[in-house]
Formats: structure tokens, sequence, C-alpha cells
């Protein structure tokens, strides 16, 4: 594998793959992206907010804004932006398979001694997209497509 520099991301979002909505050429880094913040929702609530305040030993879910169209042959992997990390955030992201589409949906918690403040448009979490050695036998529609096509913030059947 290897990631896709600014150039072949920059081009790809204008043909409307990897990112096909509300992609913003100010999020393009050297390697990757810096995705934002599209809503937010506190673990155990139901309702989506623009805003939230995330205090020491609590959790919530973020949704992206962008909207992300995964061609064949290229997966993406996610970290938490450093600036977030040193601030005591922590994340469980998991690859984002060759085919997805949809907003991505990331788990964040508060390790830290201090209440952070989280708001809709910020940049929270960079993807690297990498090139896969060939296009795979079958993508993520065809495998599972769980989360194909999700808008906002999807938890899944198991998490209330």
């Amino acid at each position: 594998m290897s990631a896709l520099p600014d150039h072949l991301i920059i081009s790809l979002a204008k043909e409307g793959t990897l990112i096909s909505e509300n992609f913003s050429p100010e999020s393009v880094t050297p390697n990757g992206y810096d995705l934002r913040i599209g809503a937010l929702k506190h673990f155990g609530t139901s309702s989506e907010i623009k805003e939230a305040r995330l205090d020491p030993g609590s959790g919530i879910w973020v949704s992206t804004l962008e909207y992300l169209a995964m061609p064949s042959g290229i997966m993406g992997q996610i970290w938490l932006r450093s600036s977030y990390a040193r601030r005591g955030l922590m994340g469980s992201f998991g690859a984002v398979e060759s085919g997805f589409t949809g907003n991505l949906t990331l788990s964040i918690f508060n390790f830290g001694l201090e209440s952070i403040d989280l708001k809709s448009g910020e940049r929270i979490a960079q993807i690297v997209f990498h090139r896969m050695v060939s296009e795979p036998e079958h993508g993520y529609a065809e495998r599972s497509g769980t989360y194909s096509g999700s808008r906002g913030i999807s938890t899944g059947p198991l998490v209330k």
C-alpha cells in the first residue's frame, strides 16, 4: 500500500470520489485530509447536536461533515488530530473499507483532566488514503455494507 499525496486527493475529490460532499481544500494535508465534525451525540442520548462539552471520563460520537465515496482499490486509516490527543482525547477508529460510501461515525472519549468543547465544523481527525496492491475481489457493499450510505451518526444495532 502507498499513501495518496495531496494533489491526488484533490483530483479524486473533484471527480466525486474519496470525498463526494463537503470537500474542503483547506483540510488537505501533504499525505491526508483533516475530517471535520458534522454532528455530535453524547453516549446514552438520542439527539444529535452541533456543539458539546466533553467532560473528563465521558464519551461522544461524532459524525464527519464529509461524505466519503471510497473507490475500489483505495482504503483509509484514521487518526485523531494530535492537538486533541495532547489534551486527553482518545478515539477508536476502524479502517475505512474500499467501496464504502457515507458519513463516518467516530467514537471519542475524554481521558484528560479538563472538559473539552467540540463543535460542528472543527477538524477532529485525519484520514490517510492508501492505494491497495490490487482491487479487492469484493468491496464493502458486497462484504457487509452495514453502514453503506449512512448519514449523520450511525451507532449500529448493538449500541443504544
